[in-house]
């Protein structure tokens, strides 16, 4: 993959203490850490075998600035549920191209670039929503139609501390615009900007987009992430390179990348997408969203090959009791609370017991036990739900990510234990979560 490499100037000199130290000092300490912005490990924008994936899905709406029917991109992410609050990133395409890139592998690779950091627990999931940016009032389309639309249709956070904006080439200049642009009131609107390669003449002057010593991005802004290939063939470096330094040159926190020998391609647009979504979400944009897979709250889980439910044997409540599955009576020993706890992962809490849904030991071995135990947080009582179909989940301990919860012997029977198995994708391994 290729690395960063230290800024130039257009002609070519190095620029090596100050502008490098600038530039560090626009990246928070905690987030310097973890070694972001830079270029992703390999793979991360494969489908990888084994990660749930969301959907990418077709919208036809009226636009009544267009005066017609359009169609937008919306990805939905892996365990998609729509009694859950979810926050948006609003995307932008470039010139001559359509919504779909925004999600194409060879163009930016949005859903599987989501769908890997969501199964690693980089990031809590996450709406994504492409706009058709031809032919149409960017502003007007976006502000008075697209963003009203998506929040009466879908259940979002509708607000500028959970809402997004990115976009690549005449894209990155419009996200310029429309996230930061005096006129547009950008920054009351999305507190987490992304332009990537971005056209340097369809927004306003560094100037013009950050008045006053950029006094107003300083006090709205969570996330502004700039990036671009040091190698444009569209010439877009220098004047993205310049914002940089203007930011750099003003105090306004930002970030950088400058993507070595990068073109003006996907090369460059996937890796600013890998680096914005984890960036948005350690700035907040997903605050209050579940990353385990599932909503918090009290359910059943019901076994998809027998209709039966998840119980504890006899109704017990030691550390130690069985987990088999039993015909629903809407027994306490039948309810589950689940909670997330970050990372990707959740508790499993009976509500009749008090204690947490426990793989023996940790262990990792096919047939092992899964029981109650008292709740402490061990990896071996922690889980994530992955979508399998529509309604029903796997269920997979932290402790053993290649396995998951199965009724033994592809039982229908009351009273099969529930065990630890690997994954085959069978019936007797997912769960139906419904209201008890």
């Amino acid at each position: 993959m290729k690395q960063q490499t230290p800024i130039k100037e257009s002609g070519g000199k190095m620029r090596r203490a100050a502008l490098v130290l600038a530039g560090l000092l626009t990246i928070p300490t905690c987030v310097m850490a973890q070694n972001l912005p830079t270029m992703p490990p390999a793979g991360y924008d494969q489908v990888q075998s084994g990660v749930p994936q969301g959907t990418v899905s077709s919208v036809t709406y009226y636009s009544p600035v267009g005066g017609s029917n359009r169609t937008m991109e919306v990805y939905t992410p892996p365990n998609y549920n729509p009694s859950q609050k979810y926050s948006v990133i609003y995307a932008i395409h470039g010139i001559g191209a359509w919504p779909d890139t925004i999600f194409a592998s060879w163009c930016c690779g949005a859903s599987t670039v989501e769908d890997n950091l969501v199964a690693a627990g980089k990031i809590k999931p996450i709406i994504i929503v492409a706009m058709d940016n031809n032919n149409i009032d960017t502003h007007a389309e976006l502000f008075n139609v697209i963003i009203p639309y998506i929040e009466s249709h879908y259940n979002v956070n509708a607000d500028a501390d959970h809402r997004g904006i990115y976009g690549y080439s005449l894209g990155g200049g419009a996200t310029f615009n429309e996230g930061i642009g005096w006129a547009s009131g950008g920054l009351d609107t999305f507190h987490y900007v992304s332009p990537t390669s971005a056209a340097p003449f369809n927004h306003p002057s560094d100037a013009d987009m950050f008045p006053n010593g950029g006094a107003v991005a300083k006090q709205k802004a969570k996330c502004l992430f700039f990036s671009c290939g040091d190698a444009d063939w569209d010439g877009f470096y220098p004047p993205n390179l310049a914002t940089h330094n203007y930011c750099a040159a003003n105090g306004i926190p930002h970030y950088w990348l400058s993507v070595a020998g990068g073109g003006h391609d996907g090369g460059v647009w996937r890796p600013a997408m890998w680096n914005f979504l984890q960036l948005a979400d350690q700035a907040g944009i997903s605050s209050g969203t579940p990353s385990s897979g599932l909503a918090n709250g009290t359910y059943k889980f019901i076994a998809r090959h027998s209709g039966k439910a998840m119980d504890a044997y006899g109704a017990q409540t030691a550390n130690g009791t069985q987990i088999i599955q039993w015909s629903y009576n809407g027994g306490a020993n039948q309810k589950w609370t689940v909670t997330d706890t970050g990372g990707g992962n959740c508790k499993i809490i009976g509500v009749q017991s008090g204690k947490s849904l426990d793989v023996n030991n940790g262990a990792t071995a096919n047939g092992t036990k899964v029981q109650l135990w008292d709740s402490w947080g061990g990896p071996m009582q922690l889980f994530q739900f992955a979508a399998t179909d529509s309604g029903y989940y796997r269920i997979t301990p932290n402790c053993a990510t290649g396995s998951c919860l199965d009724v033994s012997d592809v039982s229908t029977a009351d009273g099969a234990t529930v065990h630890l198995w690997q994954w085959l994708n069978a019936g007797n391994q997912q769960w139906s979560p419904q209201a008890p």
